[in-house]
């Protein structure tokens, strides 16, 4: 194994590259391949012609950080100095920056970082001409964007290809993926664009190896981990710590000394250890949409595409939807109709995929990501589904409901919520009813508020309210549809 090669002297912009560089178990271009210890993703790497170049990306080097012209099988034996992209977007030579032998890491964490990267080139993930191949097979439209419908099918079928493990096929753990990639690292619209695919790829592997790591720690099987079933899922994981070790180690994640950690905790801990890309705060607004305000998106521009809803929303479009939905809700023939045309295949139950893909066909006023994956989670873990990750026909009608009030109340909330914290006060909880319409007095709005805010906290989540506002607004989509 190369020994690990540290980095240093730069000063200024890209000063980001002095550290450790441990050397990665999978080659590139026929010479060692390294990866930096630090928090962020870089690596050292040989272009197979003539340059050694540290970079944030595994590939043929075109676009780096800095780099040195040598044909030599290690960087260390590199003659001559590096040069480095300046402000104005020069190349000059940087005589300050050195390269030299440094000790191996003993950081467990590190050691398991190094082996997952095995995986991801396993599975090629940062190969670029898989990358570009697998981008053309999934926008086969060739608009330089997919949905979220053709990302799931995606997985789907490299998971029955055997291209990809079966472990990588989880929906929760891809709709975390999702929301990732347009949330942080996209630009903030719907779609996922070419030049944020590799991002996808990457959170789509992260999501899915953590929520399987917490599968084999949780022993318990009830969503937490305590400090010793995480002494005891550590070694499964490879990470031989003793106790002391374990420890502290579990110390770190439970912040607030309660002795049980989630897997909103866990997930930021481990992207934080092994993860070069971290953001605590991104957990919370998955699970919760405890902290929304600090990661969602402040604008809903939308691409002129094919498959994009771009007019205004008004409130007389949701309200001319209301009424057909409600519609559709009371007509059994009209009901099973769309049962049918979604349930294309006739096993009872639809995906993510399916639902997506009949929002786009049929709602176009719904094609909103974040209000259909809020409702469809609310779908799957309300009353009559089977806890599973699949809408059930007899929550169909809990489904469609979920579907229009989820997509309006975030319209509604975009303007009703002027500090974008996700969260609604008594008064902006007073302000949304009176302008859906609802026909209440302030006393009984005041009562159903404190109903909600169960924590006497003040405030409500926008999941509370949705919620709330669906059994209020359309009781009847909480009935079962059945033959």
């Amino acid at each position: 194994m190369p020994t690990p090669v540290k980095v240093s002297g730069r000063q200024g912009r890209w000063e980001s590259i002095n550290g450790i560089y441990d050397p990665m178990s999978q080659p590139h271009n026929g010479k060692a391949c390294y990866c930096q210890r630090s928090v962020s993703s870089i690596y050292l790497f040989h272009t197979g012609k003539s340059r050694w170049v540290i970079s944030k990306r595994i590939d043929d080097g075109t676009r780096c950080f800095a780099f040195i012209k040598d044909s030599g099988d290690d960087p260390l034996n590199a003659q001559g100095s590096w040069a480095v992209c300046d402000t104005d977007g020069e190349w000059r030579s940087d005589s300050n920056i050195q390269l030299s032998a440094a000790p191996p890491s003993n950081d467990k964490f590190e050691q398991l970082r190094m082996t997952l990267d095995k995986e991801l080139d396993d599975f090629k993930i940062n190969d670029t001409a898989s990358l570009k191949q697998l981008w053309k097979r999934l926008d086969f439209n060739g608009n330089g964007v997919v949905s979220l419908a053709e990302i799931d099918k995606m997985v789907v079928e490299m998971v029955a290809g055997g291209m990809w493990p079966e472990w990588l096929n989880n929906k929760p753990a891809l709709m975390r993926a999702y929301k990732k990639t347009i949330l942080k690292d996209g630009d903030g619209d719907d779609w996922v664009e070419k030049h944020e695919f590799h991002a996808l790829l990457l959170n789509i592997f992260w999501f899915n190896k953590l929520w399987k790591v917490f599968e084999v720690i949780d022993t318990g099987d009830d969503r937490r981990i305590d400090s010793g079933e995480f002494a005891r899922g550590l070694s499964q994981l490879g990470l031989h710590l003793n106790q002391q070790e374990a420890t502290d180690e579990f110390n770190k994640i439970d912040g607030n000394h309660g002795g049980q950690v989630l897997f909103v905790e866990f997930c930021a801990y481990v992207r934080t250890r092994v993860n070069p890309d971290a953001n605590p705060a991104f957990d919370n607004d998955i699970i919760s949409g405890e902290k929304c305000g600090k990661v969602m998106r402040r604008s809903h521009g939308h691409k002129a595409t094919h498959t994009h809803h771009i007019k205004k929303k008004v409130f007389s479009d949701f309200d001319a939807l209301e009424a057909k939905i409600k519609d559709v809700m009371k007509d059994h023939k009209k009901l099973k109709g769309m049962w049918k045309r979604i349930d294309f295949n006739g096993n009872n139950i639809v995906s993510l995929a399916e639902i997506d893909k009949m929002v786009v066909e049929a709602y176009p006023l719904l094609n909103h990501k974040p209000a259909l994956m809020r409702a469809y989670k609310a779908t799957i873990h309300g009353e009559g589904n089977s806890g599973d990750d699949w809408v059930h026909k007899k929550t169909f009608k809990a489904l469609l409901g979920n579907l229009f009030y989820f997509n309006k109340l975030f319209w509604l909330f975009h303007n009703a919520d002027p500090d974008n914290d996700r969260r609604l006060t008594e008064k902006e909880f007073k302000y949304c009813l009176t302008v859906c319409g609802v026909k209440m007095s302030p006393a009984e709005m005041s009562r159903d508020f404190k109903k909600v805010d169960r924590n006497g906290g003040g405030i409500i989540l926008f999941d509370e309210f949705c919620k709330y506002f669906v059994m209020k607004a359309c009781p009847e989509c909480m009935s079962e549809l059945v033959d």
